[in-house]
């Protein structure tokens, strides 16, 4: 069981699920249990992101947990589950008990058919249910799809036609989805860097990333959508530039530099003839290169959107640790830290602290040397102990390629006595971490 109070929360879920059976809407027998669990999960979401009840293959887990004997001690929250194929309960961060209220009212309504959708469609907008499916798509066919979507709505850019709105809407639910129920895994694809669809995974890196960063700033969930939209539209203004300039070797000329600074209203241009998509899509969409110091372009004076720094910080980093033309990338541990010397100048502080935070010490896809000399790449962040993350080890002490990578948790027993040295550059080992990841997500 988890070290926060997974048995209470469990007992006072269950405890509300029962209720809900027998009395009415708002009666005390179903107000009190519900209270109780609101109580337990917003102490709980205090020191974390998010909170998990799954079903796994008739198992019952708390957070990454196994729960022993849960057919005795939980049966309603087993029987619920199960019943209405839902696979995953995510209470996320921000959770107010109005919301915690409302679903157990839609429980009792009798009508559990389209449960994901009437949360949305209510307004809450803190607790996610995910549903089992044969089909289930993983994240890695999630991170592709939102590539072509990418793609496809630049092809359609360049056609001279306007993009639709529904498949990027889509889509962005699909990472908001998988950034609060896998987060490490989202946070490790973001290290694909495919160099000849630099464009448009960097556009899916950003997005991720983006809704990540929204999320630990406790936005309302509509807000998280819009910043995900407008960060994976963020660059769609380049179609409007040569693709001689966008991939030019070496130094752009005065006139060239020019060019690529008008893609941020080419942009905004293009998204205001969007049906469907918000006004702010198309502001975040103007000022992500806007810097903090008002420095950046377009040039102006005038105050931008507080969310527009969420955009900028997040298309930094990922470009930071992207090969370029023009650049040898910056492992994520390197990219923080020059990141962090603009604070104040091109990055709002506060943002940034979050951002860094977020990532933690060693962020997910840093490789790391241990003091045994072991070589592993950094899958999980542990928010308890940042200094001690789940690595997938892949060179042993000696050097050799470990024939088949393990995972090591440096806060675990079997990781306890071994700490992280340095970080390690993955092109000095001929480690290419865009198809580790790809792997490990399948």
């Amino acid at each position: 069981m988890s070290a926060i109070d997974g048995d209470s929360i469990l007992k006072s879920v269950n405890a509300a699920l029962k209720s809900r059976k027998l009395y009415p809407p708002g009666h005390p027998a179903i107000s009190t249990p519900v209270k109780k669990s609101f109580e337990l999960i917003s102490s709980s979401l205090r020191t974390k992101e998010s909170i998990v009840i799954g079903l796994v293959e008739e198992a019952l887990v708390f957070e990454e947990s196994p729960v022993a004997d849960s057919e005795r001690l939980y049966p309603e929250i087993r029987e619920f589950m199960a019943g209405n194929n839902v696979e995953t309960m995510v209470f996320a961060r921000g959770l107010v008990e109005s919301e915690l209220t409302g679903l157990f009212e839609l429980l009792a309504s009798g009508n559990p058919g389209g449960l994901a959708k009437e949360l949305k469609s209510k307004g809450i907008s803190h607790i996610k249910l995910s549903t089992i499916s044969k089909g289930k798509r993983n994240v890695l066919e999630v991170y592709n799809d939102a590539v072509e979507v990418v793609k496809g709505a630049m092809d359609e850019v360049r056609l001279g036609k306007i993009p639709r709105a529904e498949a990027v809407h889509n889509v962005v639910d699909e990472i908001a989805d998988s950034v609060l129920s896998d987060p490490n895994a989202m946070a490790g694809l973001t290290m694909i860097k495919n160099y000849d669809n630099y464009l448009f995974n960097h556009s899916v890196n950003v997005s991720i990333t983006s809704v990540s960063l929204a999320r630990a700033m406790n936005l309302a969930e509509e807000d998280v959508h819009a910043v995900g939209v407008a960060a994976i539209l963020h660059d769609i203004g380049k179609t409007g530039v040569s693709e001689k300039i966008i991939r030019k070797p070496g130094g752009l000329s005065s006139d060239e530099w020019e060019k690529i600074k008008e893609h941020p209203l080419l942009g905004s241009d293009i998204i205001k003839r969007m049906e469907g998509v918000l006004g702010l899509v198309e502001r975040l969409v103007y000022e992500h290169h806007i810097k903090y110091d008002h420095s950046g372009y377009p040039a102006t004076r005038e105050n931008t959107h507080p969310y527009s720094q969420i955009l900028t910080i997040c298309d930094a980093y990922d470009a930071l640790t992207t090969l370029r033309v023009y650049q040898k990338p910056h492992n994520p541990v390197e990219a923080i830290k020059i990141m962090t010397n603009f604070s104040g100048r091109y990055f709002e502080p506060e943002v940034l602290k979050t951002f860094t935070n977020m990532l933690g010490i060693y962020p997910v896809g840093t490789m790391v040397r241990l003091s045994t000399n072991e070589i592993g790449i950094v899958t999980k962040i542990n928010s308890e102990a940042p200094e001690s993350p789940t690595l997938k080890m892949v060179y042993d002490a000696e050097g050799s390629t470990v024939d088949t990578p393990f995972e090591l948790d440096l806060a675990g027993d079997e990781g306890r006595d071994k700490t992280i040295v340095a970080t390690v550059n993955p092109a000095a080992v001929n480690v290419d971490l865009s198809s580790f990841f790809e792997k490990e997500s399948i």
